[in-house]
């Protein structure tokens, strides 16, 4: 049973690059703005970020406005920033050219394991993650020595999903299977390490995920529609998850992990961060 969740969801993406030459103060607003950032539309404010000034932008600048670099009141004043935005993940900041981020979407991720009867091939289409807007960061540390930050983030409900394509299962060893799954995580906390490496382009995210209250996996056409051996399989999976979560960390991690870098790739290579901090 390990093996079908395992099957069924883990993955590992690769890290996307991140443009050159940025300073530890752009890096590490980045990483924190990535979390938070979002606003709802002010048709009053002009178009890019050097000049929305007004309205609903002003007032989200306001959030940061007294959040300074290298104080001791710096990793409390961005948790509490970040905390207070979090009702608008869901709209972006048009003016400041940054879209919605709740849910996310993910096109494919490829995942292989292993060789001969326990190895497969995995493809997951069109994934769907949402939950961000209901999220809340616990904890920030913040090194400016190390180019690194830390963030405890606790989300009452992390939901997933879309279609996977496994290839050479234990289950139909030789067979590509095709199918739907959803994964809801309930009163998940995470930890997340972000650091850019002196001298290096890339922005490297680490994700170790603390605890899970509960958990909801359904996969359909595991057994290719043998509905009844299908449904008992469900079950059987739901009702002993915590035995199998050893298989599916990897894939949250993995999954927290390709979403931020995505963000922060997309969203935020050429975005000022001093128009948001003193």
């Amino acid at each position: 049973m390990n093996i079908c969740i395992r099957v069924s969801i883990e993955y590992k993406m690769p890290l996307s690059e991140v443009r050159r030459c940025v300073t530890i103060k752009f890096t590490l607003l980045l990483i924190l703005v990535a979390v938070a950032l979002a606003q709802s539309p002010d048709s009053n404010s002009v178009i890019g970020p050097n000049k929305a000034n007004g309205g609903a932008v002003g007032k989200f600048r306001k959030y940061f406005s007294q959040c300074k670099t290298h104080t001791t009141e710096f990793d409390e004043c961005i948790k509490n920033a970040i905390n207070n935005v979090r009702p608008y993940f869901t709209t972006g900041v048009p003016e400041l050219g940054i879209p919605p981020f709740d849910p996310f979407f993910a096109n494919e991720v490829k995942q292989s394991k292993g060789a001969g009867l326990l190895g497969y091939k995995l493809t997951i289409h069109n994934v769907t993650e949402s939950g961000w807007r209901l999220s809340e960061i616990k904890k920030i540390k913040t090194n400016f020595n190390t180019n690194t930050i830390k963030l405890t983030h606790y989300f009452p409900e992390k939901y997933l999903e879309g279609y996977y394509e496994a290839e050479n299962t234990i289950l139909r060893p030789g067979v590509t299977t095709v199918g739907q799954f959803n994964l809801t995580l309930y009163d998940y906390i995470q930890t997340m390490t972000i650091s850019k490496p002196k001298n290096t382009n890339q922005i490297k995210v680490s994700v170790q995920l603390e605890e899970i209250g509960n958990m909801s996996l359904h996969i359909s056409n595991l057994l290719r529609g043998r509905v009844i051996v299908e449904n008992v399989l469900d079950r059987l999976i739901n009702a002993s998850w915590r035995v199998g979560l050893p298989v599916v960390k990897p894939l949250i991690n993995d999954l927290v992990a390709s979403a931020f870098t995505k963000i922060w790739n997309d969203i935020f290579n050429d975005f000022d961060f001093s128009y948001l901090l003193p």
